[in-house]
């Protein structure tokens, strides 16, 4: 490949007008005889990872300058983090949960001294449902996790179970290096580990004699 500087590869196509980032290192590989997953990996961020593609060193391989690899390929300017995302820590959670325990406990005090649900509804400002909680448990139920199948791997899953199931044993990482060599698309790694994660514990162990 290049030094760690990173020269210029022999083969150098032209960005289409319109192809994604992933599509021209498809055509860049293919020009220069180098597997995809190859290619990907290498100008990864961290390098050798299955991170965000490094624009100024896909410059330096494509021979163009960073400023025409960002127009190109606008997707690969580094998006700014969006504010109010940060998730609780753990203390915040146990603060939350203690909150909500002694809502619990006072609405049922109040319909111990025989409150009505709407006079603790205009006095707590809470629905009938937080009501209908508090009574019939002292404890609040935890937060449920939504689980949601990711959409990167919309129409993958028969090739990496056929994957699975000819080699259970197949890391991850074999299997994102297949899928975008031999399929033609790159999925995010942590989303196609938790899918093999959960496949492999749905699937039950095959028993001997």
């Amino acid at each position: 490949m290049t030094s760690s500087g990173g020269i210029p590869l022999p083969v150098r196509p032209r960005p289409h007008r319109g192809e994604t980032a992933d599509s021209y290192l498809r055509r860049l590989a293919a020009a220069n005889h180098l597997r995809f997953s190859y290619l990907r990996q290498y100008l990864a961020v961290p390098r050798g990872s299955y991170g965000p593609i490094d624009p100024r060193q896909m410059a330096v391989l494509a021979g163009r300058e960073p400023h025409a690899i960002l127009r190109a390929f606008p997707e690969l300017i580094p998006s700014a983090p969006r504010p109010g995302t940060r998730r609780g820590t753990r203390e915040e959670i146990a603060r939350n949960h203690a909150a909500k325990r002694e809502k619990y406990a006072a609405i049922r005090r109040d319909a111990e001294n025989g409150l009505t649900h709407r006079a603790i509804i205009s006095k707590r400002h809470v629905g009938r449902r937080t009501i209908a909680l508090a009574l019939a448990s002292a404890e609040p139920p935890e937060r449920k996790k939504i689980h949601r199948e990711p959409e990167a791997l919309s129409g993958l899953h028969p090739h990496i179970d056929a994957m699975l199931d000819e080699d259970p044993a197949m890391r991850t990482a074999a299997i994102w290096q297949r899928l975008a060599d031999n399929h033609g698309t790159t999925v995010a790694y942590p989303t196609l580990r938790t899918y093999v994660t959960s496949r492999r514990a749905a699937k039950p162990p095959d028993k001997t004699d």
